[in-house]
């Protein structure tokens, strides 16, 4: 590394740290829990401390953290979080923090903020643009609204953080033939998130067309040149496969993937109206606010185009760029990539054939840097006239699109008073850019007002976020200590009631509102109890089938919370004790019993004196396709309710008269054990999520398992004493193993290749 290059990457690193301290200012001044982001309080937390915890399991027992109890219902959370942080090596990294989690969050999201200016600077360089180009693209990137807004999102943020290698790596074997980077940065992608993976190999073919045809001379080699770089690619895929194998067969059950939307434009022309203004206004800090573009939906209205107002600026100069083949295919990719906004049925497909969405808006802010650091490189030679024109245009837009929509969609203009504040000022960093530009041609005057510009926007949403939704260390505190102050306290206390509840497996029922203050649905992961409700958008895929028969299982009429009341299910699901601070918050239809009035000084526990077991035997059988609407969810109990295509199988096993209950049930880690007598030959159904993970023996021989009432799991058992033992391993875990394996050898191959090829050109040079 040049010295140069060296002072220019710490003064980098020291303008990153100085602005995330300003937008992060608010909270640590009023030093409060930095809990900026919709899901960090009610998802984040919990799922990182569970994390937290069977890492720590790991250590003391051997045990993969495979499966985690404390999920809802019990879940593989291997697979299941691999969406949020099992192959993030920032959720690694924070756990050498012994902090509290929102403080280890801003530590880890200052990081990544370094880390994506460092990464966008690498990247820069390989275009070869000069230094303070690189600083002003390092910065531009690093603060963009996608960065920002997604901020509070912890994977999302550490992709965003590491993709720049991903570009940088391309273009590394497209001018120099170098090939490491490229499985490498793929491999690290694909393990952080695989969701936006998807969404940038989709992009990667036309990227790669676009910058070879502005790289080589000719196609020649293009097809040549282009398989190189898929197998580089699969490389890459092959090495993560120990992850992803697993998470592919536990995702692509989930009832997000396929809802392919062929909706061809959106219905709401303020959609198009924000897209036109929204590369010029940092509109994170009106997203979920009073919003003149509002569109009810979370999926088209979180748009995030802003990268500066100097990217914004710059990027018209393509269409009076004297070098026509730069111009000419730069227009159209990037005209290609504003098609995934303008068209919802192409959104669709780029986010995995799912719902629409703008989350793709990340590629083309790498995409818009790159353009505008190329005509920052020629600030001597830029087209005034176009600039002018743009300059024109953009404040234009901005003091008017407001006004403009609020008499489209037929609303007082003085509700957005504040939106239009924020436009003006907008407009005023328009004009200044320009200025500096046109009469001052200044790298650094440049890069100070993008500082600016980004510190004060981001600082203004931070504190609006902090007054209206900021909370204090000590109700954090509180909130996680209304039920113990020790882990496993609770669980102690419920095992101590009654001797025989070590030997068994059981739920609480606990409230929302009143015990857990509605700060999250998953707070039973925070007191490591078995509860009954979630907000969680990859929860064990067979629940599905009973949200489809039982859909008041659902809260706020989401698919993905979750807060289970109804007494036949909750019975059904082993629910043995309730903890309320009033006996009007226990479901109706149970038959409780108090217990005690005075656990941690006032609250109220409960027993279901109709308590059954985990396990339990049946002798009656219904298709499931034969239930009726309106049927009341007792039938779980009565019933096993199965596939047509097992009815028969089931059948056959059960023929036992009597109903048994599974017993002496211990639990941990990856695996249960219980005893189950029958008179006969008969089925049990656990009330644990079906998962094909479950390895399940019966008297040392494996059974098969079958997907039951509802999405849970129950298998054939013998007449006699049977011994039950159960152990989870996800889906495609060995295959995944056996693929990474191979990947890493793979690469190990290509990595000696590398090198006697360098030193044979090395070799070659010198003769």
């Amino acid at each position: 590394m040049k010295r140069k290059d060296a002072k220019e990457i710490i003064l980098l690193s020291i303008l990153i740290i100085l602005v995330s301290l300003i937008i992060f200012s608010p909270y640590l001044i009023n030093h409060m829990p930095l809990t900026y982001g919709t899901d960090i309080k009610p998802q984040w937390f919990e799922f990182y401390t569970e994390f937290k915890n069977l890492i720590n399991q790991f250590f003391e027992t051997k045990q993969l953290p495979f499966y985690s109890w404390n999920l809802f219902l019990g879940n593989n959370f291997y697979a299941s979080k691999s969406y949020y942080l099992m192959g993030d090596i920032f959720s690694y990294i924070g756990l050498l923090f012994p902090l509290q989690f929102f403080d280890v969050a801003q530590i880890l999201e200052t990081l990544k903020f370094l880390v994506s200016g460092l990464t966008m600077y690498y990247l820069l360089s390989c275009f070869g643009f000069k230094s303070k180009v690189k600083m002003i693209g390092a910065i531009a990137y690093t603060f963009s609204s996608w960065a920002i807004f997604y901020s509070g999102q912890l994977s999302f943020l550490s992709f965003y953080s590491w993709m720049p290698l991903y570009f940088a790596a391309i273009e590394l074997y497209l001018k120099k033939g170098k090939k490491l980077l490229f499985p490498l940065t793929c491999m690290l992608l694909l393990f952080t998130n695989f969701y936006f993976f998807f969404t940038l190999s989709f992009i990667t073919p036309f990227y790669y067309l676009y910058r070879y045809s502005l790289v080589k001379p000719n196609y020649k080699n293009v097809v040549k040149d282009t398989l190189i770089l898929v197998g580089c690619y699969l490389i890459g895929i092959c090495m993560t496969g120990i992850l992803t194998i697993p998470t592919a067969s536990y995702i692509l059950q989930n009832d997000r993937v396929g809802q392919f939307s062929l909706q061809l434009f959106f219905n709401q022309i303020s959609i198009y109206l924000h897209e036109l203004c929204a590369r010029l206004v940092p509109n994170y800090i009106y997203i979920y606010r009073t919003n003149i573009f509002e569109t009810a939906s979370h999926t088209t209205r979180e748009l995030c185009l802003y990268s500066g107002v100097l990217s914004a600026l710059l990027l018209p100069q393509v269409f009076s760029d004297k070098d026509k083949r730069y111009r000419k295919n730069t227009l159209i990719f990037y005209l290609f990539l504003n098609l995934f906004l303008v068209f919802p049925v192409f959104s669709s497909v780029i986010h995995g054939f799912s719902s629409n969405s703008f989350r793709c808006t990340l590629i083309l802010i790498i995409v818009q840097i790159i353009i505008m650091s190329h005509y920052l490189e020629k600030i001597d030679s830029l087209d005034i006239k176009n600039l002018k024109i743009t300059t024109v245009f953009s404040v234009f837009i901005l003091l008017t699109i407001i006004p403009m929509t609020a008499y489209i969609i037929n609303k007082p203009v003085i509700d957005y008073v504040n939106q239009i504040i924020l436009f003006i000022m907008a407009a005023f960093f328009v004009v200044l850019n320009s200025w500096v530009i046109l009469k001052k041609k200044s790298y650094l005057l440049l890069l100070f007002l993008l500082c600016i510009e980004y510190s004060l926007s981001g600082l203004t949403l931070y504190y609006s976020r902090m007054k209206s939704e900021g909370i204090s260390y000590e109700f954090v505190d509180s909130v996680t200590h209304v039920l113990q102050d020790e882990d496993n306290e609770l669980n102690e206390f419920l095992e101590n009631i009654e001797p025989i509840n070590p030997m068994q497996y059981y739920r609480t029922y606990i409230p929302l509102e009143p015990i857990y203050w509605d700060f999250s649905h998953n707070m039973s992961l925070m007191v490591q109890l078995q509860g009954t409700m979630t907000y969680d958008s990859t929860y064990a895929p067979s629940f599905n089938k009973m949200k489809k028969i039982a859909p008041q299982v659902k809260d706020y009429e989401s698919d993905w919370i979750f807060n289970i009341k109804d007494p036949e299910i909750l019975k059904f699901l082993s629910v043995k004790y309730a903890i309320v601070t009033d006996s009007e918050q226990l479901p109706s239809g149970m038959n409780w019993r108090l217990l005690t009035d005075n656990y941690r000084s006032g609250l109220l526990v409960y027993r279901n004196d109709d308590y059954r077991s985990l396990g339990v035997t049946y002798n009656q059988i219904k298709k499931m396709n034969e239930l009726e609407d309106g049927n009341s969810m007792s039938i779980l109990m009565s019933h096993v309710l199965c596939n047509e295509e097992d009815y028969s199988e089931i059948q056959q096993v059960m023929k036992s008269s009597n109903l048994n209950e599974l017993e002496n049930v211990k639990y941990a880690g990856n695996h249960l054990t219980g005893n189950c007598y029958t008179d006969d030959s008969s089925f049990l159904v656990l009330s644990l999520p079906y998962d094909a993970g479950w390895n399940v023996l019966v008297n040392g021989t494996q059974v098969k398992t079958y997907d039951v009432n509802g999405g849970f799991i129950g298998f054939g058992i013998s007449q006699g004493e049977n011994q039950i033992e159960m152990y989870f391993t996800p889906v495609g875990f060995k295959q995944g193993a056996i693929l990474s394996i191979f990947g890493f050898l793979v690469y190990g191959l290509l990595i000696v290749y590398e090198l006697l090829r360098n030193k044979k050109i090395r070799r070659s040079v010198y003769d």
